[in-house]
C-alpha cells in the first residue's frame, strides 16, 4: 500500500516534516505566550509601582508644603489654595472649627470625616468623591491646635495599559476606595488575587480569575506612608496578539498548520524573535549610557512595540535625571573653581604683594641700620603701616570665606551688615533667638546667594530682607521689586530648569528639615521664602 515511491516519499520526508514543523510552531506559539506573559506582568508591577510612587510622592509633597504653614495665620494659606484646591482648616483639640478656607459651610461637610482624623490621629483620610474629584484630607498636630488641608489626588485611574485597563486604590481590609467608576467604591475585593500581598507590603504581578471566566493581568503594590495597595489590572485578552488567544486549537487545525507551518515560522522570527532581540540589545545599550537606543521602532507586533515606547520612556526619564545631575555638578564644580579662582587672584594681587613690598622694606632697613636713625625710624613706621594694611586685606579675606560677624556676633548683625552691602532694607518680626551654628550659616547662605541673584539679574530698586522668629522655625524672606523670572512650579523642577542657585539653597534648608519657595513672575519681582525648624538653641 506504501511502498510506491510517492507514499514513501510522503510517509518518510513530508509526513516527518509536517509534524516536526507542527510541533515547531505550537512550541514557538507557546513560549512566546508565556513569555509575553512574564513581559506583560513585569510591565504591569513597574507601572504600578510607578503610579504608587507618584502618589506617594503627592501625599509627602502635600505634608511638606501643610508643615510650613502657620495654623494661626490663616491669611498666610491663600498662598497655597491652589495646591489644597479643597481648601485648609484649623481645629482645635476638641475637633472645633477655628478657621476655614474656602468657607465653613465647606468644612461642616466633612464634620464626620474631620472628627474621625482627630479622634484616630491619623495623618491622611481615606479618599473621598467630592465635586467629581478624589480628594483626601490631611492633618498636622502643631500643641492644641490641628491643621487639616483637603486636595485632589493626581490622576491614576486610566494610565495607558489598554482600552479596558484600570487602576484603583484598595483600603486594608481589601475595600475599593477610589476608583475611576463611582458607582464601585466600597466593593469588597478581599479574594481578589494581589490584595493580599499589596497589604503585606509586597510588590508585584499575578494573574487573576474574573466571575465571568476572563483572566485579568493584576499589578500591586503599597502606597507608602499609608496603608493603602494599588491595583494596575487589565484583561490578559487585551495584552496579546488576538492569534495567540487561539493557540489551544492548534491540535485541531494539523492539517493546516502542515500547510503553513513555514510561514508561521517565518512569521515568528520575524514579528516576534527578532524585534525582542532587537528590543534586548536596546536594552543592554541602555544600560551602558545610550539612552536613545530605544527611540527607533523595532517593528513586531503591537504588544513589542507597546514595550518598546515604555523602556524608551524609562530611559528617557533616566536620562533627564542623569543629565539634571550632571549639570548640577557641573555647576558647583564651575563655581568652586570660580572661586578658588577668584582666591588666587586676591592671594596674587594683594596678600602677595604686600609680602613683596614688605620684605623690600625689611631689606631697606636692614641697609639703613646703623647709617641714619631717621631714616631707620622712618622706614619702620612704613613698614608698620604696611603690616597693618596687609592684615586689613587678610581679614577681609578671611570675612568672605566665613564672615566674623556671623561666627562672633550671630546671625542677625551678619544679615544686617549684608543687607546694608546690598542696599537693602532689613526687619526683623517675633522675639530674635540664637541659633546653633549650622543653621544660621544655612540662612546666612541663602539670603547671601538671594541677594547675588537680585545684584547679578533682577535690576531692583527696593529690596527687603526680613528675618522672622516664632515658637518653631525661623523664616528668611527676600524680596524685590526687580524684572522677575519665570519661576518652576515646584522645588523639584530647580534642576531641570537650570537653576542650581536655588537648588543649593533648597538643600541646604532641607538639610535641618526646612525647604526654599521661590514666588516670581515677569516684571513683578521676586520673593525668596526659606524657613528653617528652630533646632538647638544658643544661650
Amino acid at each position: 500500500m506504501f511502498k510506491d515511491l510517492r507514499s514513501q516519499l510522503l510517509l518518510w520526508t513530508i509526513l516527518p516534516l509536517a509534524i516536526i514543523l507542527i510541533g515547531v510552531a505550537y512550541l514557538g506559539v507557546n513560549s512566546h505566550q508565556m513569555a509575553m506573559r512574564d513581559m506583560v506582568l513585569e510591565r504591569d508591577g513597574a507601572m504600578a509601582r510607578e503610579v504608587a510612587a507618584r502618589l506617594s510622592e503627592a501625599l509627602t509633597n502635600h505634608a511638606a508644603i501643610l508643615q510650613s504653614l502657620d495654623p494661626n495665620r490663616p491669611e498666610s494659606w491663600d498662598v497655597q489654595r491652589s495646591v489644597f484646591d479643597g481648601g485648609i482648616a484649623s481645629f482645635d483639640s476638641t475637633g472645633a472649627l477655628l478657621n476655614a478656607m474656602p468657607s465653613s459651610q465647606v468644612w461642616g461637610t466633612r464634620r464626620i470625616m474631620t472628627q474621625n482624623l482627630i479622634a484616630t490621629r491619623a495623618t491622611f483620610s481615606t479618599p473621598v468623591l467630592e465635586d467629581g474629584a478624589m480628594r483626601v484630607l490631611i492633618t498636622r498636630r502643631i500643641d492644641n491646635a490641628i491643621l487639616i488641608g483637603a486636595f485632589t489626588l493626581p490622576p491614576f485611574g486610566n494610565v495607558g495599559i489598554g482600552a479596558h485597563g484600570v487602576t484603583y486604590i484598595v483600603a486594608g481590609d481589601g475595600k475599593i476606595i477610589a476608583h475611576p467608576d463611582p458607582s464601585r467604591l466600597g466593593e469588597s475585593l478581599s479574594q481578589h488575587e494581589g490584595i493580599a500581598e499589596a497589604m503585606r507590603g509586597e510588590s508585584g504581578a499575578t494573574f487573576h480569575h474574573a466571575a465571568d471566566g476572563s483572566e485579568l493581568v493584576v499589578g500591586y503594590t503599597p502606597i507608602a506612608f499609608t496603608n493603602w495597595g494599588l491595583i494596575v489590572e487589565e484583561p490578559w485578552a487585551d495584552a496579546i496578539d488576538p492569534m495567540f488567544q487561539y493557540s489551544v486549537l492548534l491540535p485541531f487545525v494539523l492539517v493546516i498548520v502542515s500547510i503553513v507551518a513555514l510561514g508561521a515560522i517565518y512569521f515568528g522570527l520575524r514579528n516576534v524573535h527578532q524585534p525582542l532581540q532587537r528590543l534586548a540589545q536596546a536594552a543592554n545599550r541602555i544600560a551602558y549610557g545610550d539612552y536613545h537606543a530605544a527611540e527607533t521602532q523595532v517593528g513586531g507586533i503591537h504588544e513589542i512595540e507597546e514595550l518598546r515606547e515604555t523602556l524608551d520612556s524609562m530611559a528617557q526619564q533616566v536620562s533627564a535625571a542623569h543629565e539634571a545631575m550632571q549639570n548640577y555638578i557641573t555647576a558647583m564644580t564651575r563655581g568652586q573653581e570660580d572661586e578658588r579662582l577668584r582666591l588666587a587672584r586676591e592671594l596674587h594681587d594683594d596678600t602677595i604683594q604686600s609680602l613683596i613690598a614688605l620684605q623690600q622694606r625689611i631689606e631697606m632697613v636692614e641697609k639703613s641700620l646703623g647709617k641714619d636713625p631717621a631714616i631707620t625710624a622712618t622706614k619702620i613706621k612704613e613698614l608698620r603701616e604696611l603690616v597693618g594694611a596687609s592684615l586689613v586685606s587678610v581679614r577681609r579675606f578671611v570675612s568672605d570665606l566665613r564672615p566674623t560677624y556671623l561666627s562672633e556676633l550671630g546671625l542677625i548683625p551678619a544679615l544686617e551688615m549684608l543687607a546694608k552691602e546690598s542696599h537693602a532694607q532689613f526687619h526683623i518680626v517675633g522675639e530674635e533667638k540664637r541659633l546653633d551654628a549650622e543653621r544660621e550659616l544655612a540662612l546666612y547662605r541663602i539670603v547671601q546667594e538671594s541677594l547675588r541673584n537680585i545684584a547679578k539679574h533682577a535690576q531692583a530698586k527696593n529690596i527687603a530682607v526680613i528675618l522672622a522668629f516664632d515658637e518653631h522655625e525661623v523664616t528668611a524672606t527676600v524680596e524685590d521689586d526687580g524684572v522677575g523670572f519665570a519661576a518652576p512650579d515646584a522645588p523639584t523642577a530647580y534642576a531641570r530648569a537650570g537653576h542650581f542657585g536655588l537648588m543649593g539653597m533648597q538643600e541646604r534648608a532641607q538639610l535641618f528639615g526646612g525647604n526654599v519657595y521661590v514666588k516670581s513672575e515677569r516684571n513683578k519681582g521676586t520673593k525668596v521664602v526659606a524657613f528653617v525648624p528652630i533646632g538647638s538653641l544658643v544661650q
